[in-house]
């Protein structure tokens, strides 16, 4: 079980990838961070002759999940994951609970402490299993809707890991 949610998709193009790509990089503001920042185009990072690594442009959460694909003539694999900036934050956050439980163990009774088990645990799920992924799942959908119709994507399919 990964920390962080990722998805991966095998595609199927409706032209050849060149032609894909080229599309996607009329779109994409080439840069080579992935960071958030004002743009009328869709995507923000990198294109390249086979693959692409981007981000939707949307403000204040496009940042959140990175597409990273390779084409090869009409198929092609999308791998979609949350940015890495995000992950350090949501480690951060997912952290949080822990350090107050130990501080609790050292400062009050041992007792109060032990009934903070549950809570603490709780949270963390709450926090991984319900915010995380609910926030990955809405952006990365809207992200990989921008991308079908940029890259005119026929067929997605979702596969489970990873073949490189």
């Amino acid at each position: 079980m990964n920390i962080f949610p990722i998805q991966y998709y095998e595609i199927e193009l409706l032209n050849d990838s060149s032609k894909a790509l080229s599309e996607l990089e009329k779109n994409t503001m080439i840069t080579d961070s992935l960071t958030s920042e004002w743009t009328k185009k869709a995507f923000i990072g990198q294109v390249s002759e086979n693959g692409f690594k981007i981000i939707s442009s949307e403000s204040g959460r496009g940042a959140f999940c990175v597409l990273s694909g390779k084409l090869e003539s009409k198929k092609g694999s999308v791998e979609i994951r949350i940015n890495k900036a995000f992950r350090v934050m949501l480690s951060i956050v997912f952290l949080f609970p822990i350090v107050g439980f130990i501080v609790s163990f050292f400062i009050h009774e041992t007792e109060v402490s032990i009934s903070l088990i549950i809570p603490t645990l709780m949270s963390v799920v709450v926090f991984r299993f319900i915010l995380t992924e609910i926030a990955f799942r809405i952006i990365s959908r809207n992200g990989l809707k921008k991308l079908t119709e940029i890259i005119g994507i026929t067929k997605l399919k979702i596969s489970k890991a990873q073949n490189t």
